[in-house]
Order: C-alpha cells, then structure tokens, then sequence
C-alpha cells in the first residue's frame, strides 16, 4: 500500500498541474467594440497609427481635406500647410511635400 500512495499522489499532482496549465494557456475573448476594429484586439491608444509626424504621409494612407474649420476650432492654414483628417486625428500637413507637420487630438464634448 505504501508503493501505491506515492505513485497516487505524484499522478494526481501531475493531473492538478496540467489543468492549471491548460486554463492559464486559454486564450482570452475579445470585447465587441475591439472586435469591430479589426486591429487584434488592441486598445485605440495601443493600435498602431497610420502616420508619424515629422515624416511623409505613406502612400495609400486615406486621408480627407477638412474644410470646416470652425466645426474642428482650428485656424486658418497660413498657406504653406492644410489641415487632414487622417485615422480619425486632425492633422497639420505641408502642403507641397505632404509631411506630418502636427496631430492634434480633437474632443468633443456634450453639453
């Protein structure tokens, strides 16, 4: 009996450990709103940005005019730059080269 209960107990220790193994190594479920991102699961401010400022715009990186100034609080473009909306950040870009020259974080609020 004695050759048994150790034999018994290592099985069980090494039953006990795979278990605990395998719930750790489970992978953990996406919320729905990272979900509907498709950026693996990252937070916003984790997720990798499209642009880097001081650097060209990549080709290919969608990117639109913004006009409204007034919507944005943004002033008036001195004329060697204009303001983008790219990756849902304001950014200043030069306009006859087309480098990140600033981002800006816009917040709106709800009053």
């Amino acid at each position: 009996m004695l050759k048994i209960l150790p034999s018994a107990l290592a099985l069980s220790v090494a039953l006990i450990g795979l278990n605990v193994t395998v719930a750790h190594s489970q992978p953990k479920a996406c919320p729905p709103g990272l979900a509907a991102k498709n950026n693996g699961c990252l937070p916003p401010g984790l997720a990798k940005k499209l642009y880097t400022v001081g650097e060209v715009l990549p080709e290919g990186v969608p990117y639109e005019l913004i006009t409204d100034l007034a919507y944005y609080g943004l002033d008036m473009p001195d004329g060697n730059w204009l303001y983008y909306l790219v990756d849902g950040d304001v950014l200043r870009i030069a306009d006859n080269v087309f480098t990140v020259l600033e981002a800006f974080e816009i917040l709106f609020g709800s009053n």
